[in-house]
């Protein structure tokens, strides 16, 4: 580290003594839209100087003598534009604004879907790094309930699904644990207990003006991503040359659960004080009732040809009301024409009322008598008694995150500097959820379950007394009620400080840059969770309900209002309920853990230009501080112990790109970057939860850090203003690779195995894998097809293709990695010309390891192909109509547990189609 400083202060110095000269600025907007253009590129063609423009269009050359200039700007769907400029001295500044496509009959195109293709098309061909661009209105053109769902449709990108609804992205089929998030350069904290990986679902599409996603780094960015960093934008007033404002209403169907929602949004960006002070804002809310259909098998199967059955086969059925709320408030004042102050702001509010009604078959309780056909016939009786639990899981989970950042920009002739402060916080709280289960223990007659397709069983009943007694409520007696009370709290403090000086590195321009940050995280999870028990017998009768369920045949499940009416009219009644100490205390305190995380960087890093190559690259240096604190409880589950742990390690992340452009039309990248994943936090804390069955899930304080050497190459082919045509190859290389596991544990005689003093039958934690590694290649097409004859002129094509190959070594096998996918593809067809704008997305992913089974028995996340479409009409120049379908196609999820006999099932749900529809008002 005191290397590290040393070597700034040198650098420093140097960049210190460095001649003042001139300056040339301005801004690139878009002929007669006014429209500030991003990503254009101007071009110093007597010095070969060439800089991009920011996100007002604005630009800045520096370093130049006196005497005359032409800049060449260039922005792919309009003409090359030209301009002449002189400086008088060599400490003249020279102001210029350029208009591109405003001469009569090459009316450049910025709004619709070509505007946004070209927008996102710029930003790409410029950037200095390996990036993928979604402009705000490419998203809002596609029907796409969040920012996960929005992002995937870039090139090798995807989204794991929960409840039918995006959460999280995967860049090129890697898990989704190796990206980074990032709001206007803000880290934004996880509120679940569990992960680092921020759930996007929590983040409405229609506030964002951007979504940028770095396959690459740089050393002046966090060095926490493998996968690639996703950067979302939000709107500011200086982005704007007059007011704009954006109203959007609706509605929102679902087909499962029959009901309609609602969704309005609105974002509003103006500057006053002549253009010095810019105030942005958006705020998005939604509201629907949906559901899914699922069924699952908990724990393993019995695959044997003559005895083949689940462990425990679950039939799931779940009605959820969903709400979000996402606001943004932007500030920036430019206090002179070198200092500028902002404050950024984000919220957002989350919730979901879940109510999962849940019937468990126990067939491994019973006593197995033979095959009948496909049916396998499980005997009940007094010593092997078949199980079966009849639950309702009543459930409010609201998620909460914020952030704030204020900075300070500053330009002093050559030198950029910015400084910044952040605060973000998230959090998840689960506030009075009830867990119910009612229990029947049949000792006499057959039950059974039809296992001819083994990716989808069905209940099945020989005996047809046993089939009465299985659906008679009077046989399900209360077994207890589970008062949960969950919060999960991460947030962390960032102060940022950059120095950027553009210079000519002898006759080559460029710029040094270096800075330093400072990251103190905090994260925590506190469980009380009291368990109830019946002090009489209290059946299901009375309790029940039935819930439509296509899947199988699920019976009568307890209502959740009759049972929260029941529950807090009697848990203090100890003639009614008693509270179990033993239970509530074990299960209130070994799943808490604290964790602290404070990580230090500085970094340098340099920028040059030689003819047409550009080279970035430098050094990044990251100290990080780890604490955390957990809880186990011995083998007689009579105390409980608290655990501390402790781990400190510096890093080095050095990083090197290049852009060559080949020709005019042609672009070649190389980049490399040393990088690292810390351990997710309730992975690495000394904590455990475990349930009456004793199936645990634990952390393992014993896990590394996820270290990634990383290799990049990509061809981009640009043969007109409205075509792309790329190719990439990547290569990862990671050491202690970080994956969930699973054993299963028998007792051999001396009792269950044992885990952080826990006893289990089923173990879920985490383990680092040998090394590991992932090849692939990309492929991707862009094309709005504007040279076809009428009306097919206003077609726009895409599609794009990711083939991953990965590895590593688990149990003395070899296998892919764990939420790897080999295959990802996306397509889109749209069409915009006149009033009308229509577009159809595919998204494709390839199957991939959920969780690793010590006996080969891995679950597996089946492959996934969904078909989204959106309409939209113009009723007038400023109202439009929009419709969007999703999940035309009724695709479902699918996991399975691999046996060397082939797939059983692990978990199907269904989640139907829904339609949102309503009106956008656009000044």
């Amino acid at each position: 580290m005191k290397r590290a400083i040393t070597l700034l202060a040198a650098t420093s110095a140097f960049a210190l003594s460095a001649a003042v000269a001139g300056e040339i600025n301005g801004r690139v907007i878009g002929g007669a839209e006014t429209v500030p253009l991003r990503g254009a590129q101007v071009t110093v063609q007597e010095t070969g100087q060439k800089v991009t423009t920011g996100r007002d269009g604005s630009f800045r050359v520096t370093g130049l003598d006196a005497g005359s200039y032409t800049l060449l700007v260039t922005y792919l769907g309009s003409a090359d534009s030209t301009v002449s400029v002189s400086l008088g001295s060599d400490s003249d500044t020279a102001s210029v604004n350029v208009s591109l496509g405003d001469a009569e009959g090459d009316i450049l195109v910025v709004t619709g879907q070509r505007g946004s293709f070209n927008a996102a098309l710029n930003q790409k061909r410029n950037a200095d790094t390996n990036i993928e661009v979604l402009s705000a209105d490419a998203i809002g053109r596609l029907p796409d309930e969040n920012v996960a769902e929005a992002a995937r449709r870039a090139i090798g990108l995807s989204v794991a699904n929960d409840q039918g609804e995006g959460r999280f992205v995967s860049i090129r089929g890697i898990n989704s644990n190796l990206n980074a998030t990032s709001v206007n350069g803000v880290r934004i904290p996880s509120p679940e207990a569990e992960d680092r990986q921020v759930a996007l679902d929590v983040i409405d599409s229609d506030i964002l003006k951007n979504i940028i996603i770095s396959k690459s780094l740089t050393p002046d960015m966090d060095a926490d991503v493998i996968g690639g960093n996703i950067e979302l934008e939000t709107l500011s007033g200086l982005d704007v040359d007059e007011m704009f404002a954006k109203v959007r209403v609706g509605t929102v169907y679902s087909e499962l659960a029959d009901e309609f929602g609602e969704l309005v949004s609105g974002a509003y960006a103006n500057n006053y004080m002549d253009g010095k002070f810019g105030v942005a804002g958006s705020v998005s809310y939604q509201s629907r009732d949906f559901g899914s259909e699922n069924k699952e098998v908990d724990g393993g199967w019995e695959t044997a040809a003559d005895e083949r059955f689940p462990d425990e086969y679950e039939l799931r059925n779940y009605d959820i009301n969903r709400e979000r709320l996402s606001a943004a408030l932007n500030l920036d004042y430019q206090v002179t024409e070198e200092a500028r102050v902002y404050v950024r702001s984000l919220y957002n509010d989350f919730s979901d009322q879940e109510y999962r009604s849940r019937v468990e078959n126990k067939f491994e309780d019973g006593d197995f008598a033979e095959m009948r056909g496909d049916v396998a016939v499980i005997d009940a009786t007094a010593d092997d008694e078949y199980e079966v639990d009849r639950d309702i899981k009543d459930r409010l989970e609201s998620q909460e995150i914020y952030s704030i950042q204020t900075g300070l920009e500053v330009i002093e002739g050559p030198w950029t500097k910015d400084f910044s402060v952040s605060y973000a916080h998230s959090e998840e709280e689960e506030p009075n959820r009830l867990d119910t289960a009612f229990r029947a223990k049949f000792d006499a007659g057959e039950f059974g379950i039809n296992v001819a397709d083994t990716m989808n069983p069905l209940l099945a009943f020989p005996d047809a007394s046993a089939q009465a007694e299985y659906f008679d409520t009077d046989n399900y007696e209360l077994d207890a009620i589970e008062l949960t009370n969950g919060l999960s709290v991460d947030e962390e403090v960032a102060l940022e400080a950059n120095f950027k000086r553009d210079m000519m590195w002898g006759e080559n321009p460029g710029f040094l840059k270096f800075g330093a940050k400072y990251r103190a995280r905090d994260k925590s999870y506190d469980l009380d969770l009291d368990v109830y028990e019946p002090v009489n017998d209290i059946t299901l009768t009375g309790f029940g309900e039935t819930v439509d369920y296509p899947l199988d045949q699920i019976g009568v499940t307890p209502e959740p209002g009759a049972i929260r009416d029941f529950f807090f009219s009697n848990f203090a009644d100890t003639s009614v309920l008693e509270r179990a100490d033993d239970d509530t205390l074990i299960e209130s305190t070994v799943a808490d853990y604290s964790a602290k995380e404070d990580i230090l960087a500085t970094y340098i890093m340099g920028q040059m230009q030689t003819g047409p190559m550009l080279l970035t690259g430098g050094l990044r240096i990251e100290r990080t501080e780890f604490e955390a604190r957990g809880f186990v409880v011995d083998e007689d589950a009579e105390t409980v112990a608290q655990l501390d742990t402790a781990d400190e390690y510096t890093d080095l992340f050095p990083s090197l790109n290049m852009k060559l452009d080949v020709s005019d039309v042609m672009v070649a990248r190389v980049g490399y970057y040393r990088s690292a994943i810390r351990p997710n936090f309730a992975a690495v804390a000394p904590r455990a939860l475990t349930n009456e069955d004793f199936e645990v899930e634990a952390g393992n304080p014993d896990l590394d850090r996820q270290t990634a050497n990383n290799l990049d190459l990509a061809v981009e082919y640009y043969p007109n203003g409205s075509t792309l045509i790329q190719a990439g190859v990547f290569y990862k290389k990671i050491d202690d690779f970080i994956a969930p596991v699973f054993f299963e544990g028998e007792d051999n005689g001396a009792g269950l195995p044992v885990f952080n003093g826990l006893p289990y039958t089923e173990l879920s934690t985490f383990q680092n894998l040998e090394n590991a590694r992932i090849f692939g290649f990309e492929l991707g097409y862009q094309q709005a097809l504007d040279n076809l004859p009428a009306p097919f002129d206003g077609l726009i094509v895409g599609a794009n293709y990711t083939y991953v190959d990965s590895e590593t070594t688990f149990g003395g096998r070899s296998i892919s990695l764990p939420g790897q996918s080999e295959n990802v593809a996306n397509a889109i067809l749209g069409y915009d010309k006149g009033r009308l704008d229509l577009r159809a997305a595919v998204s494709y992913r390839d199957e991939f390891i959920d969780e690793i089974d010590l006996d080969g028995a891995d679950r597996v996340a089946l492959d996934h192909v969904q078909l989204d479409l959106t309409a939209k009409v113009d009723i007038t120049d400023d109202i439009k109509f929009f419709a969007d379908f999703k999940n035309v196609n009724d695709e479902a999820f699918e996991a399975a547990r691999r046996y060397s006999e082939g797939d059983f099932l692990s978990q199907y749900e269904e989640y139907g189609y829904s339609i949102r529809a309503g009106f956008i008002w656009k000044n």
